[in-house]
């Protein structure tokens, strides 16, 4: 799927108390409350990107834009930033969000990981596609070559065009692109 982001797509800021903490949630594509809306226009879908290390959602935006503007901006993309790495501006309305709790709960079980838990990724194969980058410091290529053995009908790619772990920076536009070509198929069926 190739796409260019053409116009400027309008990302919203918002800040929730998440276990207390300020996290940042920005927002291309439909911001209201997708939970509670049950009209006939609301998204079937809300794409949600939890970032790495170091847990800064405002340099995911070009990606989250690109991936907003290559699946034709029919889902809403949101980016949680990590509790706490940015700071409401003064005076900035903080909303309580269970939905939002519950996935920074996740990502901080996440960090408690020190094990592959081959039971949930064989529970949820087919939905699961893993991507290895080919020259990755942070996890080498043989955390591909493991899961290849291990999940031999798994989907399981090693990247092949050379893109950087930190696509954020440079490679947002191929990255998003990849991730909206890989979703095609199940987004057709919204």
């Amino acid at each position: 799927m190739d796409s260019e982001i053409k116009e400027e797509i309008p990302v919203h800021e918002e800040f929730i108390l998440c276990c207390g903490v300020e996290t940042q949630v920005l927002k291309c594509g439909p911001w209201t409350d997708l939970i509670n809306n049950h009209s006939s226009t609301r998204p079937k879908l809300l794409i949600f990107i939890i970032p790495g290390n170091p847990g800064f959602s405002a340099m995911y935006v070009p990606f989250a834009k690109a991936l907003y503007s290559a699946t034709k901006r029919r889902f809403p993309v949101w980016i949680i930033s990590h509790a706490g790495h940015a700071l409401a501006p003064r005076g900035k309305k903080i909303l309580k969000s269970s939905e939002v709790n519950a996935a920074y709960l996740g990502s901080q079980e996440m960090r408690e990981v020190v094990k592959r838990d081959d039971e949930t990724i064989k529970e949820h194969l087919p939905k699961l596609i893993f991507y290895y980058g080919a020259t990755d410091s942070w996890c080498p290529k043989e955390y591909y070559d493991d899961m290849k053995k291990d999940f031999p009908e798994g989907d399981i790619r090693l990247c092949e065009k050379k893109i950087p772990h930190a696509f954020v920076m440079s490679f947002f536009q191929e990255m998003a692109d990849m991730v909206a070509d890989w979703l095609k198929d199940d987004l057709s069926k919204m």
